[in-house]
């Protein structure tokens, strides 16, 4: 598929981003998916994260995500956010869950950046009663913070709610929603000010699950808590 094609309506898409907190994106079911999948997962060899291995990138450029996407975000951080920093401050990375991995669950936090975008690669399929990673968010639920301080004190208050029992007790104040992505219809969603985690990939799905975890914009200064943690996992 042409990229001019996927993103021909993307006005129409982002229309309700910053109000609702959250918009889904065309599937991407249009693309050869199985390609691309086995070939970020030989490069990952095994780990669970990695930072733009050359058939990310490669992926990335096919989408033409910087020609349609980026500079629309950028206006829109500009002018709804006051963000002053550049349109190449960006993140991205590969995140690969094994069935049965129980580390990365209910991990529930709030991103540095203004905008994070899910593109689901490969979505496994589950028995009965199983999940496959679906990712549990929260729209609005905070404020943008105003400064780091008000940043790293709302990451630390919220997260006594990283777990199961804590996103029970969340859900009965706030908005959640639920996405599997087995429509392969990416998330763009407001990360700085949306509560998210994913429950198991269940020990009988059929495979990995392989997502591609786009930010865009960290207003905060390289040494934020952000920032700080990027370094720590890139380590």
């Amino acid at each position: 598929m042409n990229s001019n094609d996927y993103w021909r309506d993307l006005d129409f898409f982002l229309e309700p981003l910053v109000k609702n907190g959250c918009v889904k994106l065309p599937s991407l079911e249009v693309f050869n998916l199985d390609a691309v999948a086995n070939s970020i997962n030989t490069e990952m060899n095994g780990a669970t994260f990695s930072e733009l291995c050359s058939s990310h990138k490669l992926f990335l450029k096919e989408l033409d995500l910087d020609n349609f996407l980026t500079p629309k975000l950028h206006e829109i951080a500009k002018n709804e956010f006051g963000y002053k920093g550049k349109i190449s401050n960006q993140y991205h990375i590969a995140r690969r869950v094994d069935p049965g991995n129980s580390i990365e669950m209910f991990r529930a936090h709030f991103d540095s950046h203004l905008f994070t975008m899910v593109l689901p690669i490969k979505i496994p399929v589950a028995q009965d009663g199983g999940t496959v990673g679906d990712l549990i968010y929260f729209p609005n639920a905070r404020k943008s913070p105003t400064n780091e301080i008000s940043n790293a004190f709302g990451k630390a208050l919220h997260k006594r709610f990283a777990s199961k029992e804590g996103l029970e007790v969340f859900a009965k104040s706030h908005n959640q929603i639920t996405n599997d992505f087995t429509d392969y219809s990416p998330l763009l969603f407001v990360g700085n000010t949306t509560l998210h985690t994913n429950k198991q990939v269940s020990q009988d799905c059929s495979s990995y699950r392989l997502t591609l975890l786009a930010h865009f914009f960290d207003p905060s200064p390289w040494y934020g808590v952000g920032g700080m943690l990027r370094m720590v996992r890139n380590r």
